[in-house]
């Protein structure tokens, strides 16, 4: 009976600390988001085609370095969405001018 109970009490802790991983990437990407949606406004045309390049490269970049790392079809999907919406938004006039 010993057993099962250090088994679900290290699952306890598993769950536990990635509950508090998942928590922290939540935050960090409402953060990264709103500072998107604040900075965005005040870039000209010429400033959000520039990000856009280096936000274009940063990701292949990034994808490159991943080419030998299988991961779920599920991060690939939420990357890809990601990405494309800001692309969207990078392309979108600005008000700026």
């Amino acid at each position: 009976m010993d057993d099962t109970g250090d088994m679900l009490g290290k699952l306890a802790q598993l769950v536990t600390a990635n509950t508090k991983t998942v928590s922290a990437l939540g935050a960090r990407a409402m953060v990264l988001g709103k500072f998107l949606d604040a900075a965005l406004p005040h870039l000209t045309n010429l400033q959000r085609a520039e990000v856009t390049s280096s936000f274009r490269q940063g990701i292949e970049d990034a994808l490159s370095c991943m080419d030998d790392v299988a991961l779920p079809a599920e991060y690939h999907s939420a990357l890809l969405e990601l990405t494309n919406a800001i692309l969207a938004a990078l392309g979108q006039e600005s008000v700026t001018r």
